[in-house]
Order: C-alpha cells, then sequence, then structure tokens
C-alpha cells in the first residue's frame, strides 16, 4: 500500500504541469514561457527496462516516464514502525526524429527534451507529499535506450515512513492478568574489587 499510495501521488504531481506553471511568479515569465512549451508527458508507467524490448512490450507514447523505488537503508523507529532511505528514479524517454546539431531544421524541437528535464527536476525537487519526505535531486545522467530515443534518469532520495506493519500489530489487553513480584538477594560484593567510581 505505501508503495501504490507513493506511485499514485508522483504521477499526480508530473500530471499537473499547468498547475505547477501556474505557480510560477510573474517575475520569471521567460522561464514559464519557456516550460510551458516543453512537451506534454504522454505516458507514466513503473519501470520495467521496457525501451530495452519495445517490439515485445505494449505500445506507448512518448514522452515517457518511468518510476522505480529503492530503498538505501532502513532504520527501525519502534513498534513496528520503519524509517526508508529511499531512492526515486524518473526515467524520461523521448522517442524523436529530430536532431539537436547547429543548423538542424528541427533543432528546437529536439532540445526541448532538455527542457523537459529541467521541467521535472523543478516539479519534484523540493517536493514533499502526504506519503513520501522532501524529494532531493541527487543525479541527472543519460541511460542507453537500446538506440530507440534519448533515455535520461533523474534520481531523488527521500524518506518514507513505513506504518503499514504496526497497523497490523495487535496490542494485548494486560489489565487482567497476574503480576508477581519477587525481592531477590542482591550478590555479594568481592572484597578485593575496586570499586566501580571513586566518590
Amino acid at each position: 500500500m505505501i508503495w501504490t499510495d507513493c506511485y499514485k501521488e508522483l504521477v499526480e504531481i508530473i500530471r499537473n504541469k499547468d498547475g505547477f506553471l501556474a505557480s510560477i511568479p510573474d517575475e520569471y515569465s521567460e522561464l514559464k514561457e519557456r516550460m510551458e512549451n516543453t512537451p506534454e508527458i504522454e505516458h507514466i508507467d513503473m519501470w520495467h527496462e521496457q525501451v530495452s524490448f519495445l517490439d515485445e512490450e505494449h505500445p506507448f507514447s512518448s514522452p515517457a516516464v518511468f518510476i522505480e523505488f529503492n530503498t538505501l537503508g532502513i532504520e527501525d523507529e519502534g513498534l513496528l514502525v520503519q524509517r526508508l532511505h529511499t531512492q526515486i528514479d524518473f526515467r524520461l524517454f523521448y522517442e524523436t526524429f529530430s536532431d539537436t546539431y547547429e543548423g538542424a531544421a528541427m533543432q528546437e524541437e529536439a532540445l526541448s527534451f532538455l527542457d523537459l528535464l529541467t521541467l521535472l527536476g523543478m516539479m519534484l525537487h523540493g517536493r514533499s507529499g502526504k506519503n513520501f519526505g522532501t524529494l532531493r535531486r541527487t543525479h541527472v545522467g543519460r541511460e542507453e535506450s537500446g538506440g530507440a530515443g534519448n533515455m535520461y534518469r533523474i534520481s531523488f532520495e527521500c524518506e518514507i515512513m513505513d506504518y503499514t506493519t504496526m497497523e497490523l500489530a495487535s496490542h494485548a489487553d494486560m489489565k487482567d492478568r497476574e503480576m508477581k513480584i519477587s525481592n531477590g538477594g542482591l550478590p555479594e560484593k568481592a572484597e578485593d574489587e575496586e570499586p566501580l567510581y571513586h566518590l
């Protein structure tokens, strides 16, 4: 349930491009206009190496974003609650026949992919949700896509509190239980031992 809720919330953030752009102050109108001209995300899915098996996969439109969760460490917080140090990877895949070289007829369309990388970073970096802590961007880099387009991975780290197991735990009712307290003898101190503390 925790991963499903995180996934749904992240998809909602990515899909709300217009709401995000509306929050950009007017003094950044040039940046806002540039981000408005980025292509729309056509497809969002969990990552399972779709671009490496395009002939076998269900067809999808691009630009596409694929989401992957990995834990970097887990700490127990008590009573079955755990803090998950999480890395969330967003793979942006963009298939285009336009060229980015200087003087190319469709250079601007091809370079809009880079603006889309910027937009995803802006929308997610520093963002917190109901199901995840503040996202911190830690990596942006190109990944192999099998020659079928451009693919970059943007990685974020955050902390996720997992209460799911705690919710299943049953608490024992102790009010009708008997307790016995007995006095036991104290251990004798050996005469030749040094005291633990000197006062």
